[in-house]
């Protein structure tokens, strides 16, 4: 692979994270792991791997993601389909699921104790799904529960409904809501009309809602990788300077709405903005304020209960 270079002339990648890459192509498309190369080094590559490859390699010097290149990302386990249309699935969002997959698999699943809400079937809700990754991976581990995935955008929708499809998940449902435009309704007392930004019958209460917004700040892109920038949607990027915890205000107002009792708000954050998050949330009436940080020590989870 080529040298990959930014608008500035600056690499993309390092020799290591090239390495890496290589790696992760040989093993995807052909199959062949490192240990594999190290006991036959003699393996020559059949004329359809090589096509293959060349053709990754080549959007790759473009700078599209090694994960859009291959048309999938891993995820909790399973294989995802992406698209420029979607965020490519991250770590520290499967680091999100963990909490959730934890908490609830610790929780009993009835009780009167609103510290332990739990009820069964589950009821959760996964606003701006994207590509489903944490909708589907929560159906998945829990296969009773009732899962809804609501995202803004239809072609992410299409492409969440794959990989639902994908994964032979059935307990779960799509819905196409503009959460900023239902919210601002709910404010204004005005009856959400159109049929597209409903929430669907079943959904109105709910055990959990989960969420992994926009929230980076426009200020922020000079900091950020030309790859991601270029390549991935603004709408799942990007919030307003003057308003970083937008959406996290109208999720959390969404929730005052639509959670049970007792039931919890999962979060990924701004690392920026942890303790304003928290803030906020507690200044909204929520308790038990969560704040979590990554496998690099960046706080980047927040979780929080409605008790009233």
């Amino acid at each position: 692979m080529s040298q990959v270079v930014d608008s500035q002339g600056l690499p993309l990648y390092d020799e290591r994270e090239v390495r890496a890459l290589a790696d992760l192509l040989l093993e995807e498309v052909c199959g062949i792991t490192r240990t594999d190369r190290l006991m036959h080094p003699e393996r020559i590559l059949a004329a359809k791997e090589r096509t293959r490859l060349s053709s990754i390699v080549a959007q790759m010097e473009q700078g599209v993601p090694v994960q859009q290149a291959l048309g999938y990302a891993w995820f909790y386990g399973m294989r995802f389909e992406v698209s420029p249309d979607v965020l490519v699935p991250r770590p520290e969002t499967a680091e999100l699921v963990d909490w959730i997959v934890t908490d609830l698999r610790s929780r009993p699943t009835s009780s009167s104790d609103v510290s332990s809400p739990v009820s069964k079937p589950l009821s959760i809700c996964d606003i701006g799904t994207g590509s489903g990754c944490i909708a589907i991976s929560l159906a998945r581990c829990f296969e009773d529960a009732r899962v809804l995935a609501i995202d803004v955008s239809s072609a992410a929708l299409n492409i969440a409904r794959r990989n639902a499809c994908q994964q032979n998940v059935d307990n779960l449902q799509f819905a196409q809501i503009d959460i900023l435009e239902y919210v601002d309704n709910l404010d204004s007392n005005i009856e959400n009309t159109s049929k597209n930004n409903t929430f669907p019958q079943g959904y109105q209460h709910l055990d959990i809602i989960v969420s992994n917004p926009p929230y980076v700040c426009r200020n922020e892109a000079a900091q950020m990788s030309e790859i991601v920038l270029e390549h991935e949607p603004e709408v799942a990027l990007f919030v307003p300077d003057d308003d970083p915890l937008l959406f996290y205000r109208a999720i959390a107002r969404l929730g005052q709405k639509h959670l049970k009792k007792g039931g919890f708000l999962y979060f990924e954050i701004n690392a920026a903005f942890g303790e304003a998050t928290c803030q906020l949330l507690g200044q909204m009436g929520y308790r038990n304020v969560e704040l979590r940080r990554d496998i690099t020590g960046r706080d980047r989870m927040v979780k929080a209960a409605l008790y009233s």
